[in-house]
């Protein structure tokens, strides 16, 4: 079994969002959002960070093209800001896959 390597400073990543109202507002370029190793179920302060994301701009309706900015993080662990969060991946999957 593959496990993906570690995605550290300076690395490029997309995040995928559920693309509402919500998310387009909260979410601007420029803005870093922390990541988290497993969901938190309350979001609580406590939980366990794994680093930190800037966003560089969005990509479409549905995800946004970040730099990790500190720590190291792997796709599938949650980006935050404020009420509303992303999916860490390592790639965008066009619009016309499924």
């Amino acid at each position: 079994m593959k496990t993906e390597a570690a995605m550290t400073v300076g690395t490029k990543i997309y995040l995928f969002h559920s693309g509402t109202e919500e998310v387009r507002k909260t979410i601007n370029v420029n803005d870093v959002l922390t990541v988290y190793r497993e969901y938190p179920p309350d979001f609580s302060p406590g939980s366990t960070e794994a680093g930190k994301v800037r966003i560089l701009f969005p990509l479409g309706d549905y995800y946004f093209k970040g730099e990790v900015v500190e720590g190291e993080m792997q796709p599938g662990y949650l980006a935050k800001k404020g009420t509303v969060a992303c999916f860490i991946t390592s790639f965008k999957m066009d619009s016309h896959q499924q």
